[in-house]
């Protein structure tokens, strides 16, 4: 019977499936341990490959490379004297490995420096070893155009073409940099940002303050979310970047950290101890040319406080002027003329409220020339177009990539991918065919473009074929084609108008319809610095997404509506619900309304409400389409008091926290959110806080009292269930039947033995 009861086993694994489906619970990610950085002293710093974020890596022959990047402070220069200490294991493995002289033919390691050919070693014994290598003085000045140095590691081993010889050479993360340096002052040019103020793959963690006056002007707010935003785009990871008003600005800070001064000149008395080119004396710029008196002004100087560091100054006599500063700041790419540390921002012109509607254009439409990527490794191209807002929301978009490419090329590892805005939107994968020209057809998901600046960015992973001769290694190059055509027609009316899709899981895309975020604004508290420094991260992380040519962030205080603002914008309202006199317009329609006097959420529509314990602290999410435009969304980040509000701000900036979010409320702890559906009975807070008060409310008018649990149960489950035990019945019913059956067959004696037993009688 072993497999009836095997059946039986698969029947009841059946019935208890959809529960076991029902009670599984969504897989939280965990953050990413930080890199840790090197100590310095003595005019000398050891950094290990590890310490660089570098992983072992093994070199394949017959010919594989690596390279190791880092920067180093801006007033650092390095010296004679320096060496790299290669720490790597060789191992050589095939028929041939074991003969007599194999390791003649394990080929040979090539190191240069920014470069400059540094040794060559040949891999004439396995197992560990470990060389240092002097840095000669032509080889200490970098030759990348972002000021990284760079180390190239080669191998060679050509000779496994022409015998059983496979050579692995791995390199450790135990090797390491000797790097002797002088100090002088920082190199100051505003046409190299985000230069000084952040360095890729930095030898030292550095840290940006910028600075804003105790009771900025709106104009002086929005000017320094532009610029934040600006750094988030040129940055485009992760940096320690804060916004702080003068007053919380301790002598600490100003010795330890990189300053950007964003403000007029008459509030920030620190000014006068700066030597801008463009001198502030008495809240008064004392240099600035009669008719450059409405321009934005932009400037560097080496910090009075720490001579390691630098102060930037984005100023102007108005607000107006100071946001055009802002907005030349943000764009990453400030022109320069004879003073490489100051620039007159004369004006800045944003998107107008339409463009022209193009619906079909190539490439060389845009002045874009046939381009060829060449090299191993991964290869990028960009091509930027415009989009008016008519075109924005279609379903129909597509690209004609036309490509071609070289014929030794390795078609299974080599790859190309294309984006949209940051968004993978197809690949491509090479063939024989390829090889010549081909036009492949990439349709556009909806919701990708954006009004204004669009980005288009072929990037490509070029490995060749390395051929088993004494020609060397050959120089895989993809040619994308001017011909490369975009195809996107006007949306319908009815699509163009309609409202945004409003779900928490969404942001931040709904904030990024236009590529300057010039139809984004936040809404401050008037007197709130914590909460300003929160809509600074925001504002950089948005920048960091949607990466815009110039940011355009609006902004508005809570106290103080800009119908403009209001009335054109998406909005970001962040604060608790009591410093901000804007939600008592529209708190009756939120998601979960806010009881203004303890800036706690009321969720009035459900049956068990939680009382949160003094002292506990919750963030609070809503997202509701605008009372001012039924286009636009509002996003209201809040909490039960000022930990609160920075918690629910980590559930947006945070990717393990924000894959959690859903729907219109969230709640969080700062580790874990809860979200709702619109139509369950239970306050999430209950799920997320612990050691609360259950308050059994009374329904609100209309509601049913026996309502729906949040999860309706599936209609297939009941039919599923009672199917499942009406066939383990009949089975079993079957199986005793059959039991007897055979009892009754063994009792009774067969009519031949009987009549055979009677003879023998």
């Amino acid at each position: 019977m072993n497999w009836k009861v095997f059946i039986v086993g698969i029947l009841a694994v059946a019935l208890l499936l959809p529960v076991s489906v029902a009670a599984q619970t969504p897989d939280r990610s965990n953050l990413g341990a930080t890199q840790s950085f090197i100590q310095i002293g003595d005019n000398k710093a050891v950094v290990s490959f590890a310490e660089l974020g570098y992983q072992q890596t093994d070199l394949v022959s017959p010919f594989d490379s690596t390279r190791v990047f880092f920067s180093i402070p801006s007033n650092w220069r390095l010296s004679t004297g320096g060496q790299v200490e290669l720490n790597f294991d060789t191992l050589l493995s095939g028929a041939d490995a074991n003969k007599a002289g194999a390791t003649d033919y394990g080929g040979a390691l090539t190191i240069s420096f920014n470069g400059r050919i540094l040794d060559t070693v040949r891999l004439d014994q396995t197992g560990n070893r470990i060389i240092r290598f002097d840095l000669p003085a032509d080889s200490l000045v970098s030759t990348r155009q972002d000021g990284r140095h760079e180390l190239d590691i080669t191998l060679n081993a050509q000779f496994s073409c022409n015998y059983d010889i496979r050579t692995v050479v791995t390199i450790r993360t135990a090797s390491l940099f000797d790097l002797p340096f002088q100090t002088s002052a920082p190199v100051l040019n505003l046409s190299t940002l985000p230069q000084p103020f952040f360095l890729r793959d930095s030898l030292v963690p550095d840290k940006t303050l910028v600075i804003i006056p105790d009771d900025p002007a709106q104009g002086e707010m929005q000017a320094a979310l532009d610029v934040i935003a600006g750094f988030g785009s040129m940055v485009g990871t992760g940096f320690d970047f804060d916004l702080l008003p003068l007053s919380q600005v301790t002598s600490d800070l100003l010795t330890s950290t990189n300053l950007i001064f964003v403000g007029q000149p008459g509030k920030f008395p620190q000014l006068s101890d700066i030597q801008f080119p463009t001198a502030v004396q008495g809240g008064k710029f004392t240099n600035l040319q009669a008719d450059a008196a409405d321009d934005g002004v932009v400037e560097l100087a080496v910090s009075p406080w720490n001579a390691s560091k630098v102060v930037m100054l984005v100023s102007g006599n108005s607000e107006a002027a100071v946001v055009k500063g802002a907005q030349a700041v943000s764009s990453g790419k400030i022109f320069i003329f004879d003073n490489p540390t100051v620039a007159n921002v004369k004006d800045v012109q944003s998107f107008t409220s339409s463009l022209p509607i193009v619906e079909d254009f190539s490439a060389k439409d845009l002045g874009y020339n046939t381009q060829t990527m060449t090299g191993v490794g991964v290869n990028s191209t960009e091509i930027t177009f415009y989009v008016s807002k008519e075109q924005v929301g279609t379903k129909d978009a597509y690209v004609d990539l036309a490509f071609y490419h070289s014929g030794l090329l390795d078609y299974g590892g080599s790859s190309l991918t294309v984006s949209l805005n940051d968004q993978i939107i197809a690949s491509a994968a090479f063939t024989k065919e390829s090889e010549q020209l081909t036009v492949q057809r990439m349709l556009i998901p909806q919701g990708v473009l954006r009004f204004g600046t669009n980005r288009l960015s072929i990037s490509a992973k070029l490995l060749p074929v390395f051929a088993c001769d004494t020609s060397g290694v050959s120089d895989p190059w993809l040619t994308i084609s001017d011909q490369t055509s975009l195809h996107i027609p006007v949306t319908p009316s009815s699509a163009s108008n309609s409202s945004p899709l409003l779900d928490l899981r969404f942001y931040p895309n709904m904030f990024l319809t236009r590529s300057d975020l010039g139809d984004v604004a936040f809404v401050l508290p008037r007197s709130s610095p914590d909460t300003w420094q929160i809509a600074g991260d925001l504002a950089y992380d948005l920048g960091r997404i949607a990466n815009p040519t110039v940011a355009n962030l609006q902004m508005a205080f809570a106290d103080q509506p800009v119908a403009d603002v209001h009335n054109n914008s998406s909005l970001i309202v962040v604060g608790k619900a009591s410093t901000l006199p804007l939600l008592a317009g529209f708190n009756d329609i939120l998601p979960a309304p806010f009881d203004l006097k303890n800036d706690t959420a009321e969720e009035t529509n459900m049956q068990i409400v939680y009382r949160i314990p003094q002292g506990v602290s919750v963030g609070y999410l809503e997202l509701l389409a605008s009372p001012y435009n039924a286009q636009k969304a509002v996003l209201v980040v809040s909490g039960n008091d000022s930990p609160g509000v920075s918690k629910s701000a980590s559930a947006l900036l945070i990717g393990s926290m924000r894959s959690q979010l859903a729907g219109l409320f969230a709640v969080t702890n700062g580790t874990q959110v809860a979200t709702r559906s619109t139509n369950s009975i239970y306050s999430v807070v209950g799920t997320v806080v612990p050691g609360l008060e259950p308050i059994v409310a009374t329904p609100i008018s209309g509601v049913v009292t026996q309502q729906s649990p949040s999860y309706a149960r599936p209609g297939w489950l009941m039919p599923l269930i009672i199917a499942s035990i009406v066939g383990i019945l009949l089975l079993m019913i079957f199986i005793s039947i059959s039991a007897m059956s055979r009892n009754r067959a063994r009792n009774e004696v067969p009519d031949e033995d009987k009549t055979r037993k009677t003879k023998q009688e």
